[in-house]
């Protein structure tokens, strides 16, 4: 009986053993899912300044694309007192400028979209970290049903 017993009280210690590791990769992973979650936001923040580097170069190209209306609007008093060749190369300059900022907008639209491939990237991760602990979860509540079981047995003996 004593033996039979002692058998039990050790496969109790291993369970609470084997549980004990689960519980740590458990932190270990909760950890990594923290560190994920800390690099989502920064990421979100980087995120949000080229939005607003975006916004700029916008409200830019607008101010530029007004003052091309003032100045098409002006024009034959620009003609009259600096000449036709003068007014074409200020246009062109505008239309330059204009394009210009147009390949920038579009510049910051990939990263913006780089930068929402990294968060979505991140979201899976945290995904598959979640997953990972409900497992680890799972596997732990097993080990309590062993654990209850081993203990039952050992009030019978």
């Amino acid at each position: 009986m004593d033996q039979v017993k002692i058998k039990l009280i050790k496969e109790k210690a291993n369970l609470y053993r084997e549980k004990n590791k689960l519980y740590q990769e458990r932190q270990k992973i909760v950890q990594e899912k923290v560190n994920v979650s800390r690099s989502i936001v920064s990421t979100v923040r980087e995120k949000g300044n080229i939005v607003r580097e975006k916004v700029n170069v916008i409200r830019e190209k607008s101010n530029i694309i007004q003052e091309r209306s003032n100045i098409e609007r002006e024009r034959d008093k620009i003609i009259q007192e600096k000449g036709k060749p003068f007014y074409d190369t200020m246009i062109q300059e505008k239309n330059v400028i204009i394009q210009e900022k147009d390949v920038t907008i579009q510049e910051k639209d990939v990263m913006i979209g780089e930068k929402d491939a990294m968060i979505q990237e991140k979201y899976n991760a945290i995904a598959e970290k979640n997953a990972m602990i409900s497992e680890k979860d799972a596997v732990a509540q097993e080990k309590d049903v062993m654990i209850q079981e081993k203990d039952k047995e050992i009030q019978k003996i």
